[in-house]
């Protein structure tokens, strides 16, 4: 039997998920079936919601928030070496005030929307570089392959 929030036995590899209950993920637990423009997840607000029920009941789509969210974490590349994106990982902390989806057990990164003033800022795309930062415009991306969430960069905080 699959533990609560984990995929059907031919997506675990992908999912992440292991035989028994896996560690809860930090953040604001949502249900996107449930979930309308206006509801309040956490101190955002959601701002549109587009999701469909995909393959054995998984539901699929991008959520958008406003409202703005103030995160320690590190600076990093997107994994996929032929990808440049400027990326940022909450640290643990401040991932406890970041949505997530129902059974989402990524990691709590996401790229900015406007790399180039993430740059001109926190420097280029690089590996560990740690900040505190100020975002809006999370948005959730959640497939059936790989996806990647995004916010706004807004300001680094010194």
């Amino acid at each position: 039997m699959l533990s609560p929030g984990c995929l059907p036995a031919a997506l675990l590899l992908w999912s992440g998920c292991a035989r028994g209950t896996p560690p809860r993920a930090p953040g604001v637990p949502f249900d996107p079936e449930a979930l309308k423009p206006g509801d309040r997840v956490g101190t955002l607000v959601v701002d549109s919601r587009d999701v469909r029920l995909a393959l054995d009941s998984i539901w699929v789509g991008t959520v958008r928030f406003r409202g703005e969210l103030t995160l320690d974490g590190r600076t990093m590349r997107h994994p996929d070496s032929d990808v440049v994106a400027h990326c940022f990982e909450a640290d643990s902390a401040s991932a406890a005030g970041i949505p997530r989806w129902a059974g989402d057990q990524r990691r709590p990164w996401f790229c900015f929307s406007n790399p180039d003033a993430a740059a001109g800022t926190l420097g280029p795309a690089s590996e560990g570089g740690t900040a505190t930062i100020v975002i809006d415009e999370f948005t959730i991306h959640r497939g059936l392959s790989d996806e990647v969430n995004s916010a706004r960069f807004v300001r680094a905080i010194r």
